[in-house]
């Protein structure tokens, strides 16, 4: 979600005294991408870890056992950790002064609002209110940004969430900063390929920007976790109404998209099965910004519409070549441009690379 030291995962210390919250939000930490440094229930302990812990991030209960965590903010304040607070109360008037600026999560905890308060407490987070890590937002002009920003909500994108299913109302249009989505198109025999695929470059529902009452005619699925801005499409309608410049902005990454998925269909049916993986795993790793990929045989030969045993296979003769290392649910590219080689002029032209490694890879 945001980098932690060395480019490592955010590590997140949990301040809480109820076992089962702990718990859950331990879990919402690991969903939106970020490690749990260590979870403590009481103000000494508290104190002394940081004392002695390097953490980038915390989640702070306001009361423990009776006692206020003020003690564990001002350790926090000190070495310049962001945190916010998590608390039961219903008003902000356990707050101490000092630290009224800080957001908020109300108990029950829900998964959005504190995917939202972590993204906040980052520098990233910071910039993406001005214009975000999403490329087609941060191509829109002050005007247009003015007008779409005040109508726009972060989100949390859990792997396996469907966003659009064919034959249904497409309700939302995502703009994923983090992450990664793939449409796909099936049959009626249940049988899908991946059409195209979506990360901070795009976003979804380009339907919409045709007809705003149209179906989806794809299933959009996420496959990476991640964070993202999303817009209800009866909102952004209205505003495309408003402001045509918004309205041509969104039509230039609707074409885009197009381009991509006719490159796919050009690589469908002209390349081998190890040219068109190879372009799957460059599309991925480009857009999720990494070459260690958490990816499965079957998830692959799910998007690329092949049986699992072609997968492996070629999966093992690039790796002979030493392209890419195979362990299990990982796949780790060694040598882009010797992929880019092996995907070939059928899977692979310059337009395949809308980020450039520099932007996307530069510390993996």
């Amino acid at each position: 979600m945001f980098a932690g030291q060395h480019g490592a995962k955010p590590r997140v210390l949990i301040v809480e005294d109820s076992y089962l919250t702990a718990a859950a939000v331990g879990d919402m930490v690991r969903e939106c991408g970020c490690d749990v440094a260590a979870t403590v229930g009481r103000v000494e302990s508290g104190v002394e870890f940081l004392r002695h812990h390097v953490v980038d991030a915390a989640v702070v209960d306001i009361d423990l056992h009776g006692e206020s965590s003020l003690p564990i903010c001002h350790q926090l304040k000190s070495r310049d950790i962001p945190f916010f607070f998590l608390t039961g109360y219903d008003d902000r008037h356990a707050i101490p002064q000092e630290f009224k600026g800080k957001t908020l999560v109300s108990k029950p905890v829900d998964d959005r609002e504190l995917g939202t308060a972590l993204w906040g407490l980052t520098s990233t987070g910071r910039e993406s209110q001005a214009g975000g890590s999403n490329l087609v937002l941060d191509r829109l002009s002050m005007t247009e940004w003015s007008l779409l920003r005040p109508r726009l909500e972060h989100v949390v994108l859990k792997a396996g969430e469907m966003l659009e299913t064919p034959g249904q109302a497409i309700r939302h249009v995502y703009f994923p900063m983090t992450g990664l989505l793939a449409i796909r198109a099936g049959s009626a025999q249940s049988k899908s390929i991946d059409v195209g695929l979506v990360g901070g470059e795009g976003m979804t529902g380009t339907a919409v920007l045709l007809d705003p009452g149209k179906n989806a005619e794809t299933e959009t699925a996420v496959l990476y976790p991640g964070v993202a801005w999303r817009i209800a499409v009866p909102v952004l309608s209205e505003l495309l109404r408003q402001n045509r410049g918004l309205h041509a902005h969104l039509l230039q990454a609707a074409h885009a998209f197009m381009g991509q998925m006719a490159r796919n269909m050009v690589s469908t049916g002209c390349g081998t099965i190890e040219q068109r993986l190879a372009r799957q795993l460059l599309m991925i790793s480009l857009r999720i910004g990494a070459k260690a990929l958490t990816l499965t045989h079957d998830e692959l030969a799910k998007g690329l519409a092949v049986r699992r045993s072609s997968v492996t296979v070629a999966l093992h003769m690039l790796e002979s070549r030493n392209v890419i290392r195979v362990r299990r649910n990982l796949i780790e590219i060694c040598d882009t441009g010797a992929l880019i080689h092996e995907a070939g002029e059928a899977c692979w032209i310059a337009a395949d690379t809308p980020l450039t490694l520099d932007e996307r890879q530069r510390t993996n």
